[in-house]
């Protein structure tokens, strides 16, 4: 998988509780390497106190599970219950969950690595996911939102997406997440309607502009076709800008079916 620099470095940034401009002393690293970067600075709890969680989730295995998710929401905290989330059998650990309100849900999510928690990401009901989902949207955590994108299953994001209404705020999260084929498909799969509406939103915000290119760049060609004709429908100039950006960017040739059409 391709690695976006702009969208790692947003990661981090975020990870690092800091503006991504003033990054600029990590210049030298590619994506992939602040990729590895924020993995390592995520991890680091996990690597110095990873035992103490392993012992902490094994100790809970003796009390009901109504029990063990009042200890974590009243007694441990979200953070801790994330660290412990990672050494709890996956059918325990979706268990706890329907004892958790959503607005403890939504503290964990943000506490959690999803590389660590995908078997967890796989067996969690998407109607426990919906009301999180809704959580992390109205506290605009995108970054967060993102960053399970990548590592949730295709269909369980598809659902989830009925949640967000605003074009915006699918671009705002598309722009934390690295797998751009999988944001592209699920595009694709928008009626004409809204895929129109995702274009006026990317148009009349340059700062969407690059994010709209990336994924559909990473879209099928049939697919870039009909999106070349439904921006040819709204303004037959926004093609041009989009080349423009696309010479600078380096994506020409992704993006080929889209500018032939």
């Amino acid at each position: 998988m391709n690695v976006d620099r702009a969208t790692e470095l947003r990661r981090l940034a975020r990870v690092l509780h800091k503006d991504s401009g003033t990054l600029d002393y990590l210049d030298p690293l590619n994506g992939l390497e602040l990729q590895q970067l924020r993995s390592r600075i995520q991890l680091r709890l996990l690597d110095e106190f990873g035992p103490m969680f392993e012992k902490l989730a094994g100790a809970g295995k003796i009390a009901p599970d109504k029990l063990s998710a009042f200890l974590c929401k009243r007694i441990f905290g979200p953070a801790l219950t994330a660290n412990m989330s990672y050494y709890t059998p996956v059918h325990r650990a979706v268990s706890m969950c329907a004892h958790f309100d959503e607005e403890f849900m939504a503290e964990v999510a943000r506490e959690q690595v999803p590389e660590r928690a995908v078997r967890q990401l796989e067996e969690l009901p998407v109607d426990i996911m919906r009301p999180v989902t809704r959580k992390l949207l109205e506290s605009g955590d995108f970054h967060v939102m993102g960053g399970f994108t990548d590592h949730l299953p295709e269909e369980k994001v598809r659902e989830l997406m009925e949640e967000i209404e605003d074009p915006a705020d699918h671009l705002r999260v598309s722009a934390f997440a690295q797998r751009k084929d999988r944001i592209a498909r699920l595009t694709a799969g928008f009626d004409d309607d809204m895929l129109r509406e995702f274009i006026v939103v990317a148009f009349s915000h340059p700062e969407f502009l690059r994010e709209v290119s990336l994924v559909t760049a990473a879209m099928d060609p049939e697919d870039q076709v009909r999106a070349a004709q439904i921006t040819d429908g709204i303004n037959p100039e926004y093609r041009k800008r989009a080349r423009q950006l696309a010479e600078a960017e380096g994506l020409l040739d992704d993006l080929q079916a889209y500018f032939d059409a």
